[in-house]
């Protein structure tokens, strides 16, 4: 198949190849803001690479001494142009992430607009005292020149063995990745080795920035979905049989991680930003059925709740779901280093 899409492949390289040097050669122009401080956060493949996390980390970080904005593209949103998310917005009219964010840090201004240069001015003729903006997934958005530029790359899927879409998964040549100030390989194991991190280094080093940093996922103890829900402790899981539920771009970390904690662990998957229709609530529904175990709950990711929250599940189910809630854990002196890099470019 990849050879048969090989063609395909070529073509769509070339297009980001030339469109990227027309950025670098500033035939085309971007934005760079000197009175306020713009992180950008992306990746260059297609699937999950822990953007969210990693801005949610950075909301915790800044927040505490800065007036701190999230502008994002709200993907998959109902709804078009720019738009706050504030305490009456849906998921399906700001985007899953966007919802997610604004509910865990009501404090702070989140906006959604795919015109990143336009819903920054926005942002600011409506809020003037904001001081950082972070760019959501906005690695491929040229028309605007972050004051640090962060590129996330999943740990079980390198940059340096995939290729350009369709026939891979990246959106851009993996060389591009130099553009960013700091690379952070995420959901890399809480254990990996200082070898094992000194062979991925190596095998980055034509490609990536001048900052490598390693993260892992730290999981928090299970939430209630609905209000109907008793709280659980999480050492109390292996007491459970659990259908797992997840519509994200790839669930087998997740997978592996409930299937250490809990009795047993049924799967029910969906594509990414997946809208729970009826026809997959039955599909949860048949599956929660087949567990015999009177000692069951249904168990979903942080972003898939969201979803969830809006659907019509059975009652028996929805006073038996929880989410898990998750952190991005950096490696060794990894926080120390990107708090650093993050001071200096600062100014």
């Amino acid at each position: 198949m990849k050879i048969l899409l090989f063609p395909f492949s070529l073509l769509y390289g070339i297009i980001t190849f030339v469109r990227n040097r027309l950025y670098d050669w500033k035939w085309i122009s971007s934005v760079q803001y000197g009175d306020i401080f713009v992180i950008g956060v992306g990746n260059i493949t297609v699937g999950g690479t822990g953007k969210t996390p990693f801005v949610e980390y950075l909301v915790r970080l800044l927040s505490r001494s800065y007036r701190v904005a999230v502008l994002s593209r709200g993907y998959k949103r109902a709804t078009k142009g720019f738009r706050f998310a504030d305490d009456h917005s849906t998921p399906g009219e700001v985007g899953d992430e966007p919802y997610q964010i604004k509910r865990k840090f009501p404090n702070i201004v989140v906006a959604v607009d795919a015109d990143r240069v336009e819903g920054i001015a926005n942002i600011r003729r409506a809020c003037p005292d904001i001081q950082v903006v972070l760019l959501d997934d906005a690695f491929q958005y040229r028309r605007i020149r972050p004051n640090l530029s962060v590129i996330l790359a999943d740990y079980n899927r390198p940059l340096y063995r995939d290729g350009m879409l369709p026939g891979g998964r990246l959106r851009e040549w993996a060389c591009f990745a130099r553009r960013a100030d700091v690379m952070v390989v995420t959901k890399s194991p809480a254990g990996i080795s200082a070898v094992e991190q000194q062979d991925i280094a190596g095998r980055y080093a034509r490609i990536s920035p001048r900052e490598l940093l390693f993260a892992t996922i730290g999981y928090g103890g299970l939430l209630p979905v609905f209000p109907s829900c008793k709280p659980l402790p999480a050492n109390d899981l292996k007491q459970y049989d659990v259908l797992l539920v997840t519509g994200i771009a790839n669930p087998k970390p997740f997978e592996a991680y409930m299937r250490q904690c809990a009795a047993s662990v049924q799967t029910v998957t969906f594509p990414d930003h997946y809208a729970f229709s009826a026809k997959g609530i039955k599909n949860m529904t048949d599956r929660w059925n087949t567990i015999l175990s009177t000692n069951k709950i249904l168990i979903t990711t942080e972003k898939d709740a969201v979803r969830l929250q809006q659907a019509a599940i059975p009652d028996i189910m929805a006073r038996c779901s929880y989410y898990v809630p998750i952190e991005i854990d950096f490696i060794g002196d990894g926080k120390k280093n990107f708090e650093q890099i993050l001071m200096s470019s600062s100014g």
